[in-house]
């Protein structure tokens, strides 16, 4: 037990204590007891007065460390979410267990702080008030940041060994490529070409369409003027109803499928 205290005491630079008196009998032995004031002692609310500025004023608050090395609050619930985890059954959890709650939360607090990184150099770049950025330029700029995220990840101190930490350095990247993605996505709603490609699409489609149809109506072909009168009445349908999906926000699924179609005939 003396060896346990030396090691407890060696975790923490300072160690104080606040005795708080007992909240009462109606606390203590009452299983209907439901956190109503008037049911604790004064002495007990007197006394937690003091004690709540002592833990939560701003003056003693100090940047809490792992392994001597300053942890954020994203960092801290990693923590706390691996240690509640492990404390969920009836029996306490063997020191095996603990050390690899640990290890899990020391990595996933990497994870976190490591994305946020790199999330942060994203928004400098093309963040929600950056201009659109060519697709190109935007892909070096994510290879330097996930860079620049995957090197904090790599320095950041963790336990485990190397193979453990892997398994979370393959997270890291999988969540950073779902990130680009919805950064790709973002800057492209900012490409006032790509929000006028459906639009500009079916115009041009109506307008041959209408061009041809006076063209085989000149020279006697009925059937093929017919047929594109038809294609000029469904692509004006289309833009009619991409118009009305696009600025009312309703039925947004066929809005996308409009879209597609647009695309293909633009591919093509």
């Amino acid at each position: 037990l003396q060896q346990l205290r030396s090691h407890i005491k060696s975790c923490f630079e300072n160690i104080g204590c606040f005795l708080m008196p007992h909240p009462g009998l109606k606390v203590a032995t009452n299983p209907k007891f439901d956190g109503r004031l008037k049911d604790i002692e004064p002495d007990f609310k007197d006394k937690l007065q003091i004690l709540v500025p002592l833990l939560l004023d701003e003056d003693n608050l100090k940047i809490k460390e792992m392994n001597g090395q300053k942890i954020t609050c994203r960092e801290l619930v990693e923590y706390f979410k691996a240690y509640i985890k492990i404390y969920q059954g009836e029996e306490l959890p063997e020191p095996k267990s603990m050390l690899l709650a640990t290890a899990e939360a020391n990595n996933l607090a990497a994870v976190s702080s490591s994305k946020s990184r790199y999330t942060k150099e994203m928004e400098k770049i093309c963040g929600g008030d950056k201009p659109y950025l060519h697709a190109e330029q935007l892909e070096r700029e994510h290879i330097r940041c996930l860079t620049i995220a995957m090197d904090l990840f790599d320095a950041t101190r963790k336990m485990g060994g190397q193979e453990f930490s892997s398994i979370y350095k393959e997270q890291l990247q999988k969540d950073i490529e779902e990130a680009n993605d919805n950064f790709k996505s973002h800057n492209e709603g900012k490409n006032i070409f790509s929000s006028a490609r459906t639009p500009a699409v079916l115009f041009s489609v109506m307008a041959i369409a209408y061009f041809l149809s006076g063209f085989f109506g000149i020279i006697g072909i009925e059937s093929f003027a017919s047929l594109m009168n038809w294609a000029l009445g469904i692509f004006l349908i289309l833009l009619i109803t991409w118009i009305y999906c696009r600025y009312s926000g309703d039925h947004a699924s066929i809005g996308q499928h409009i879209d597609q179609v647009a695309n293909v005939i633009w591919d093509k």
